[in-house]
């Protein structure tokens, strides 16, 4: 089970950047990341790891060599199966 109790800090930032740029149909990088929410790359791998460790994110394919990022659960949308904003459907 996912562990969303002890979200907080740069994981909260960085988990509200994934769902955000995903939501707007844009895969979420470390380097994506980074960019999206001004913090050192090594900052965000490692808060990706913690976050994906503890069951908040899965990694899919490789986007240029890099993982992509989502989050694992979607119960907070408010259409769960849709992951992208309807502007993209």
């Amino acid at each position: 089970m996912a562990d969303q109790i002890t979200l907080g800090g740069d994981d909260a930032v960085i988990y509200e950047a994934i769902a955000t740029l995903e939501f707007v149909g844009h895969q979420a990088t470390a380097t994506d990341i980074a960019t999206a929410v001004n913090r050192d790359e090594q900052v965000v791998r490692a808060a990706l790891a913690s976050l994906t460790e503890r069951g908040m994110l899965v990694s899919t394919d490789d986007r240029d060599g890099e993982p992509v990022y989502e989050p694992a659960w979607r119960g907070w949308s408010t259409a769960p199966e849709q992951s992208a904003g309807p502007q993209l459907s």
